[in-house]
């Protein structure tokens, strides 16, 4: 399939993420922050970045504004719901937590192709 990167501070989220991830065919790379992340993004190519809104030293949009750069998709994910209509009106995909694991592959491989969201 393609090779993902997952930001993710909660690590329990992140582990469960990962493996889910991995088991749908996907390459999964994981780390906890918006530094992780930046280093990730120049050190490996990837089809898309999954990113947490919010994180311990940044915020997924960070996150999203640096792999655009770097002409990778992002999606990002957050607990915090009131922040999806702030995503929509900016065109990027976002999915609330909780979320069904088969929810976060379905917008994974829609991704990956461009569709849109």
């Amino acid at each position: 399939m393609g090779h993902v990167l997952l930001v993710e501070d909660d690590r329990d989220v992140h582990r469960v993420l990962c493996e889910a991830l991995n088991r749908a065919g996907h390459d999964a790379d994981g780390v906890y922050t918006k530094g992780d992340a930046e280093i990730a993004l120049r050190t490996k190519e990837y089809h898309l970045v999954i990113a947490d809104v919010r994180l311990p030293d940044g915020t997924g949009h960070e996150v999203a504004r640096n792999a655009a750069e770097a002409g990778v998709r992002t999606l990002l994910i957050s607990a915090y719901p009131g922040e999806l209509a702030i995503h929509r009106m900016v065109g990027v995909e976002f999915l609330a937590k909780p979320f069904r694991l088969e929810r976060l592959i379905a917008a994974v491989n829609r991704r990956m192709v461009g569709e849109p969201t």
